[in-house]
């Protein structure tokens, strides 16, 4: 090996060293960085058009932007947690008067008279299925109304002063939005590839995170306020909590939003409410789920060319590795792989 060689192997492994330890260093920061990258990113074009239209001043627009976003995201996060603490004890207060008058075991019973629940008791001694129906019930409005009240303390807690993830969330807001196109091509230029490779691979993430982004908040929101709508067109016990679930659920693979909506049309049909069952149980699958099953593979899929198997399967595996950023960050990946399949088979085969 030549002095020269010894070098540059160095010089690489020390730089690969010290890169790991940076890596490190602001992992503990990591959800703040990524989050905050992500509003800059979505609202990097309204950053845009201020900057170049109106203020003409990369520290103004940022700083307008920034607040714009900080005034819509915080008091509606604030409201929703407070509402959802607050349904959540509502939910606890429901289900124990349902227990005390009688509504529950009535749903128990209706429940237990079906032809395929009892085929499956016979396999219990006498009353254990019965029990252990009433257990998970109980079970399940405790741990709803501990959540509810364990939120609302927090809440209270940290109300009077912001937490510090929040507070740099939005400074790193700020700087990503007046930097964004530094740093973007800071990272385009070090990159060690040819210009024609490095163009469709920034392309192509720059429009899969476009594409992610879109996709799965525009249709939360939609299946959410469908769901809201729904549920309080029919009466059904808090609107706001469940169409705040209908949003989270929508995030997840497989189930979705029908794992929020499909319970109570088992519920309304066990209390005998035949037709609101009957129509929820058909503007859940032709208005609520048809927005996910149709929009969200159309505004992901088309922009990513993904095929939608491959797109469900690593939403699936980046919500088990990430957790709720893998939502994010899995179609990312999944589309720059694809790109670099097809740049090796065109440079190499």
């Amino acid at each position: 090996m030549t002095k020269h060689q010894l070098v540059s192997v160095f010089f690489i492994a020390l730089f690969l060293f010290i890169l790991y330890q940076v890596l490190l260093i602001f992992s503990v920061f990591s959800h703040a960085i990524f989050w905050a990258a992500l509003l800059a990113f979505g609202f990097y074009p309204l950053f845009q058009k201020l900057n170049q239209r109106l203020v003409r001043n990369g520290w103004t627009a940022a700083a307008l932007v920034t607040l714009v976003i900080f005034l819509a995201f915080v008091p509606a996060v604030l409201l929703i947690f407070l509402n959802l603490a607050g349904e959540a004890l509502k939910l606890y207060e429901w289900f124990s008067a349902a227990l005390a008058d009688g509504r529950i075991k009535n749903a128990v019973d209706s429940f237990r008279s079906l032809a395929v629940v009892q085929n499956l008791e016979s396999l219990f001694p006498d009353g254990a299925a019965k029990e252990r129906y009433t257990e998970w019930l109980l079970d399940l409005a405790g741990r709803a109304g501990n959540w509810g009240a364990g939120q609302a303390a927090g809440l209270t807690k940290n109300l009077l002063g912001a937490p510090f993830g929040l507070l740099l969330t939005f400074f790193l807001v700020f700087f990503f939005l007046k930097d964004g196109h530094k740093i973007y091509r800071f990272v385009y230029d070090v990159t060690p590839l040819e210009d024609k490779d490095k163009a469709v691979i920034f392309s192509q993430t720059t429009g899969a995170f476009h594409a992610v982004l879109r996709g799965q908040i525009l249709t939360g929101l939609a299946q959410a306020a469908l769901a809201g709508i729904i549920f309080f067109a029919l009466g059904l016990p808090l609107p706001i909590f469940f169409a705040a679930m209908t949003f989270f659920g929508s995030l997840i693979p497989v189930l979705g939003a029908s794992s929020i909506w499909l319970p109570f049309v088992g519920y309304l049909a066990m209390q005998k409410l035949y037709t609101k069952a009957l129509v929820l149980f058909f503007l859940g699958i032709f208005g609520i789920s048809l927005v996910d099953n149709l929009v969200k593979p159309y505004l992901i899929g088309e922009r990513t060319k993904l095929p939608y198997l491959v797109l469900f399967l690593g939403i699936l595996g980046g919500l088990k590795i990430y957790g709720l950023t893998g939502i994010f960050l899995a179609p990312a990946v999944l589309s720059l792989c694809f790109t670099l399949i097809k740049i090796y088979r065109e440079k190499f085969l």
